[in-house]
């Protein structure tokens, strides 16, 4: 009974639990080791859907003449969440579907290719260019995709957008995993039709210029029109600025942040201030804000436009077409995507003279996105806007019942509290996300976010929107300098934070289904109202005590492609060769949370023996023989432990006697199938061996090697 009474209290908060249950029907899917039937998943959808249907419209008089009707509404909520879930699920199944698009099936070139420009994007060093309509005698013997990505180590302001060019270049497949449970590129490269990746050698030549008919047509398309805009403002900025100044200056104004150096983006992430490269709804708010304000003020100087028309609503639908503008040449990030959406039902409200800001508002701005692009429930950037938007609204609305200070020192006390507050909520509730995509968390983000937020409000964004109005006009040179300086006492701010001793968490990776339990935790004590929202810090509980007593670290990690090898002991990542696949060294580094990389050389006796035929691993009492040449395989099949032929197939009577000792042997043909392998050792007990194509699956995604 008890239940019931909180049941119904909270039945006011139910619609805010839409996205979630729709959110999580989209996990379900993605999830699955194979792909789910369209068909089947319809077959369901609507199932569920007539059901809720026939609660709500045949039974409840037959209920209230024969119950109390408590089980009935339990029952009936019970069905709605489900039939959400089946939203989303069946919406992730038609999204893949849909977008299904040709992908190369292995590594090719050089060789010329030839293709239209649809977008290019700053890169540390050089250029990336994004083609379609794609032509080439590679695609003889390969599937033609709809779209390539290349980077160029070369800088060519001549090339533009919707110009048809011709490249030599090296492509491939999009990248599965570098670890097990690690990020899928390939995946991610699905859902923007991406079907090769590579690299070019020498320069982009150009094919064909516009027409001018052609020029006309691409106007009409605004993403082309958009991304060529985009073009010409980051060769605007390199008139006037270099280095990181001028990166910075095109991340802010573009979207693009791929020509900022490592050094820089790791000085700023471990500063805390990642999120202000990621243009989210901290940009878009301010944008926001400042040209509602502006354009509000302006009008009021005109006594006769103030006093006959209703200046606040033209003000805010001038910042919702303002926005949406911002938000096309941005580039459309989903965070973005997200705040506008926000921002665009807030300022309605204003129009409408409702209330502006509520949970309500995110709950509607998370359907829209899940519905229209599953996908995104998966990514860092949906994960983080969403759970510091949650967080910061749930607080506003428990902080806005406080009594606030009517003095003016009262006042300003109460800013920076509320600063403060603000900048420790969104780190809490982002904190699982940030552990869990880039394995360390910044601990002094709080000092550098108390001056960079506020200088970010009051000056970096109204010099942005400066530039912006005089960018058309050739009469940015002045603001842009200016803007270059203030990003420069950015980074000095970044700096010194960074390199605060003992400035970062560093944590290795652990399962999705903690990082889903903890979400579950923090979202019920979001969305509930009544005392019952304190059961979610129970998940976040335990949550915490997981990740400070339970590791997952693998011991050893093998990428059959490369030939790499690596071994995790202590602090250190030790690899066979530290020149080669120095990407695939630098995600194991980083998922495994290491300090440190050294070559095998360095490693004591006591682990590692190595001579002409084999080396001989010996770890947590377990030992693992990797194996140089064939003439290896009549000693060490006999040693037992675990053998690893990364470039030979084992021989048929190595393999039994392997299998009769209860150990495993891995070759060539099984490495190359199951991708790069981890292992885990552990004393007494067989080793634990998890691959990337255990954890892909047979998806759609999951193309070419």
């Amino acid at each position: 009974m008890r239940l019931l009474e909180i049941f119904t209290k909270e039945q006011g908060t139910f619609a805010n639990w839409f996205p979630v249950f729709i959110g999580a029907g989209i996990g379900l899917y993605f999830s699955l080791p194979f792909e789910p039937s369209l068909q089947q998943s319809l077959i369901i959808f609507c199932g569920l859907w007539s059901v809720v249907a026939g609660l709500f419209y045949f039974f409840p008089a037959f209920i209230r003449h024969n119950s109390r009707g408590s089980a009935y509404t339990m029952g009936k909520y019970l069905f709605i969440a489900a039939a959400l879930a089946s939203t989303g699920f069946v919406s992730a199944t038609y999204r893949t579907d849909r977008i299904a698009a040709p992908a190369v099936e292995r590594e090719f070139g050089p060789s010329y290719f030839e293709g239209r420009v649809v977008q290019i994007e700053p890169s540390s060093p050089g250029q990336r260019y994004l083609l379609d309509n794609l032509s080439g005698k590679a695609f003889k013997w390969l599937s033609t995709p709809h779209i390539m990505r290349l980077k160029s180590n070369l800088q060519q302001e001549n090339i533009r957008v919707g110009m048809r060019v011709r490249v030599l270049a090296v492509i491939q497949p999009p990248a599965r995993p570098s670890i097990p449970g690690g990020f899928n590129y390939a995946r991610h490269a699905y859902y923007q039709q991406i079907g090769a990746v590579g690299y070019i050698l020498g320069r982009v030549k150009i094919v064909e210029e516009l027409s001018s008919r052609e020029k006309q047509y691409d106007f009409n398309h605004i993403g082309m029109t958009v991304a060529e805009t985009r073009n010409s403002i980051v060769r605007k900025v390199g008139k006037h600025l270099e280095r990181d100044e001028k990166d910075l200056v095109v991340t802010f104004l573009t979207g693009q942040k791929g020509g900022l150096s490592k050094r820089t983006k790791e000085e700023i992430r471990d500063a805390g201030l990642a999120h202000l490269l990621a243009i989210s709804g901290l940009h878009m708010g301010l944008m926001a804000g400042i040209l509602f304000f502006v354009i509000r003020f302006v009008l009021a100087l005109f006594p006769s436009v103030a006093l006959n028309f209703p200046i606040k609503k033209i003000a805010a639908i001038s910042a919702i077409f303002f926005c949406f503008f911002y938000l096309l040449l941005i580039n459309h990030p989903l965070s973005a995507q997200r705040a506008f959406i926000m921002i665009a039902v807030s300022l309605s409200a204003v129009v409408l003279d409702r209330k502006a800001l509520s949970i309500r508002t995110v709950s509607v701005a998370a359907v829209f996105l899940l519905v229209t692009y599953p996908e995104v429930l998966i990514s860092a950037s949906f994960q983080m806007s969403f759970s510091a938007v949650l967080a910061l609204v749930a607080f506003f609305e428990w902080y806005s019942h406080k009594n606030v200070e009517q003095h003016l020192f009262g006042k300003m006390l109460n800013g920076i509290k509320l600063t403060c507050y603000c900048s420790l909520v969104a780190s809490i509730a982002t904190a699982p996300f940030v552990l869990y995509h880039f394995h360390n968390l910044p601990l002094y983000g709080i000092l550098a976010n108390l001056v960079a937020v506020p200088f970010t409000a009051f000056v970096l964004m109204p010099l942005v929107l400066i530039c912006y109005l005089l960018l058309p006009f050739g009469m940015e040179g002045w603001a842009v300098l200016v803007l270059g300086q203030a990003f420069e006492f950015l980074l000095w701010i970044a700096r010194v934070v960074a390199h605060i001793p003992h400035g970062e968490w560093r944590l290795s990776a652990f399962p999705v289904s903690m990082l889903a339990f903890v979400t579950f935790g923090g979202i019920w004590l979001c969305l509930f109202k009544t005392k019952i929202r304190w059961a979610g810090s129970i998940p976040v509980a335990i949550f915490v005590i997981y990740i400070n007593t339970i590791s997952g670290k693998p011991d050893v990690l093998i990428d059959p492609k490369s030939q790499l090898v690596g071994v995790a002991i202590n602090d250190t990542l030790y690899l066979n060769n530290t020149r080669r696949s120095r990407f695939v060294a630098r995600i194991w580094k980083q998922d495994l949370a290491l300090e440190n990389v050294s070559p095998w050389e360095e490693l004591s006796r006591d682990y590692l023996k190595c001579d002409a035929e084999a080396c001989r691993l010996t770890l947590q009492e377990t030992k693992l023989s990797f194996i140089k040449n064939g003439t290896a395989f009549s000693e060490e099949c006999n040693q037992g432990g675990l053998l690893i032929a990364a470039r030979q197939k084992i021989p048929r009577w190595c393999h039994q006697n392997s299998q009769d000792d209860g150990n495993r042997a891995l070759d060539y043909w099984g490495l190359r199938k199951g991708g790069v392998h981890s292992i885990s050792l552990k004393q007494g007990a067989l080793p634990n061996i998890q691959t990337v194509s255990e954890f892909t699956g047979n998806r759609p995604w999951n193309r070419g090697d």
